[in-house]
């Protein structure tokens, strides 16, 4: 008799673990195709996603743009969605890196609704700046810890414990000097990241 219960529970727990990761979750498609590509202080002209960005990204949603700030200075923002693959999602970092780019310093930026992470970059002679944050529409983190237990959480609830968050990537092109202020209190509550 005992061994027939953890027989069915055995069986339970091989058909739930199967069975869960097919249940859809409403994904956060909407965001990133309400991002505006203009403003009074900013044009955005979408960008393609490279082959290899494409395949890395699998089932992931992506979008990127190049961005023009009024009075100077441009842009290259990615915005992934992780519904599809979570695995996608990651810490900036390893494809900064991955990419020939030497981190050479890394601080803490305070967002209105949460914080940033920003770095400036080197490859060689290049030199170049990058921001980025996990935004859940409520707030802003950097921890990847953070953003997997979030998803994971959703995941078991069903969707219910919250939108997903979406990993935000600004960089600035190689050579070119952003004014991080503007960014931070212009751009980025224009785009929805409040």
């Amino acid at each position: 008799m005992k061994q027939r219960i953890l027989w069915i529970i055995l069986a339970l727990t091989v058909g739930i673990a199967l069975g869960w990761p097919m249940i859809p979750l409403k994904s956060a498609h909407d965001r990133l195709a309400s991002l505006p590509g203009s403003s009074p202080d900013f044009q955005a002209r979408p960008l393609d996603l490279s082959a290899e960005d494409r395949a890395f990204l699998g089932k992931a949603e992506s979008t990127q743009f190049l961005i023009a700030m009024r009075g100077g200075g441009h842009l290259v923002l990615s915005v992934v969605d992780g519904t599809g693959n979570r695995h996608a999602v990651h810490d900036p970092a390893y494809c900064f890196s991955g990419a020939g780019w030497k981190i050479q310093s890394k601080t803490m930026v305070k967002l209105s609704s949460g914080e940033a992470t920003r770095v400036s970059l080197a490859k060689g002679d290049e030199r170049s700046e990058a921001l980025w944050f996990f935004d859940n529409g409520a707030k802003q983190f950097t921890s990847p810890m953070d953003y997997w237990l979030a998803t994971s959480l959703r995941r078991i609830t069903l969707g219910r414990s919250g939108d997903e968050p979406v990993l935000v990537t600004l960089r600035s092109l190689p050579g070119e000097s952003v004014d991080w202020d503007r960014v931070r209190q212009i751009l980025l509550p224009a785009l929805g990241f409040r």
